[in-house]
């Protein structure tokens, strides 16, 4: 039984959210703002016109169902969440099994992107400043480019550590709106071959590279598709290592039994305690819309800036034979608004800076919410460990970790790969199966998922599992075989 004399029940919901006027349900939009922020750089300012640029818009399916996929797989943990006021992360504890298993690993994984990506993303930045300055013409740009890295990692640093989550929310919400408005103009003045856009996005096809790649671009040719493939999925609207701190962080909104102080029901009860009289689950449901518009709109960002990106690839580069790569990774892709007008190049110039730099800004404090859900999966007494004291952990973990890769690893790209494979996309699936389970096991049949949700999370499941780990293995089966001297 619950531990409270009193009968358990839904906060009533405000009444913005039983309203039909979506001007009103957008003010629930908030967390999503900094997700989508911080996950619109390397996956559609660079993977996404990369895929373009290489494939024309053959790719367009594959971008699109990762976008729409990880929204089904995160709105599932956020329900979760609404529903019993218990982060998935803390259910996934109870896996048949060691206890705290799938925590834990789920955690060490997410752990060890962290680095990763927030040192693949300062160097990025890095060769963006030296373009920018025109620093990169200079023998030594190499080096420039790590130190100017080493100053974002400390301002980021520096930053998270002073920031409160209103501000960043409400600062990432102002830079994911410039960003769409610039790149949805110089979609629609490219005048692109919308029907091929069209026929790209609804017929899936693992392409082939085109032959003048092979010639012209070595390297690229070199990756196999599938893990090509695999790396534009992963990198596109973030990863587990990502949306575990998504979803925590509507702890600061208070939606459904969030409201509720403490836990009032044990969560090996609650399948027999929630609340199921009819008032309740429509109270309940009703909640359910504040983290379904949040996750629709954030999705739908990443979305039509992926969308944009690759058609712009595919107009302006995949013509002309340029793929982004190298130390030119982001250079090629100011022909996006200077073909509207020369004076432009600044604007974009601008505007794949503000993307980086509040991407770096935002991740620390997303990896901060990451590292402590997974405190709560894995120790009794994780949730009792201040966020300020786990946020210095994180800043110190990560931008150590982040330096040493900045200043030993050359390619930005093959830094952020194995992350995007395996924390992007195959941890992805597995999330979406956990999160099922997770259901059936404590959630009484009023609350779980309506069949069309439920389908659509076993085959996001199913998808991003078999993708995931059909790209990491091509990845990893040269390299095996190399070592061992196949």
């Amino acid at each position: 039984m619950p531990e409270t004399d009193q009968p358990i029940s839904y906060p009533e919901p405000p009444p913005e959210l039983r309203s039909r006027n979506w001007f009103k349900l957008l003010a629930f939009f908030g967390p999503g703002a900094i997700m989508a922020s911080v996950t619109i750089t390397s996956g559609e300012t660079l993977f996404a016109s990369r895929s373009g640029a290489t494939f024309a818009y053959a790719m367009l399916w594959c971008l699109l169902a990762a976008a729409i996929m990880k929204g089904v797989q995160v709105y599932g943990g956020m329900r979760f969440l609404v529903v019993t006021g218990y982060h998935p992360m803390e259910s996934w504890a109870y896996l048949p099994g060691p206890r705290s298993w799938c925590p834990l690993l789920i955690g060490i994984l997410s752990l060890a992107c962290f680095p990763f990506w927030l040192s693949g993303l300062p160097k990025m930045l890095g060769q963006i400043t030296n373009w920018i300055t025109g620093l990169q013409k200079y023998e030594g740009a190499q080096t420039i480019e790590r130190t100017w890295a080493t100053f974002y990692i400390a301002v980021a640093v520096t930053v998270t550590l002073l920031q409160t989550y209103g501000f960043l929310e409400k600062a990432q919400t102002v830079i994911l709106v410039i960003l769409l408005v610039s790149i949805l103009a110089a979609v629609f003045a490219s005048k692109p071959d919308w029907l091929a856009a069209l026929v790209g996005a609804v017929k899936p096809t693992i392409p082939r590279y085109p032959g003048w790649v092979e010639h012209a671009y070595p390297k690229v040719a070199a990756r196999p598709p599938w893990v090509e493939i695999g790396t534009y999925m992963g990198a596109l609207g973030g990863g587990t290592y990502d949306y575990l701190g998504y979803v925590g962080m509507l702890r600061e909104k208070g939606w459904g039994m969030l409201q509720r102080v403490g836990k009032l029901i044990p969560m090996r009860e609650l399948r027999s305690s929630l609340p199921v009289e009819k008032g309740e689950v429509r109270k309940c449901r009703t909640w359910l819309r504040a983290p379904m518009i949040d996750c629709s709109v954030s999705f739908a960002c990443v979305l039509i800036f992926t969308a944009a990106f690759l058609i712009l690839g595919a107009r302006i580069l995949h013509p002309d034979r340029i793929i982004p790569d190298g130390t030119e990774l982001f250079n090629h892709q100011a022909r996006f608004l200077t073909r509207i007008h020369d004076s432009l190049l600044y604007v974009y110039q601008v505007g794949v800076f503000m993307a980086f730099f509040g991407t770096i800004i935002g991740a620390y404090e997303i990896y901060t919410r990451t590292t402590s859900e997974c405190l709560r999966g894995v120790w009794k007494r994780g949730g009792e460990v201040p966020l300020r004291r786990v946020r210095v952990g994180v800043c110190i973990y990560t931008g150590g970790l982040g330096l040493l890769l900045v200043w030993t690893v050359e390619n930005p790209i093959s830094i952020v790969t194995i992350p995007a494979l395996l924390g992007g996309v195959f941890t992805c699936g597995l999330w979406c199966f956990a999160v099922l389970w997770a259901e059936r096991r404590f959630l009484p049949e009023a609350h779980r998922m309506k069949k069309g949700l439920f389908v659509a999370t076993v085959i996001a499941g199913v998808a991003m599992t078999f993708f995931g780990a059909m790209a990491l293995y091509l990845h990893f089966a040269p390299k095996i075989a190399a070592l061992f001297g196949h």
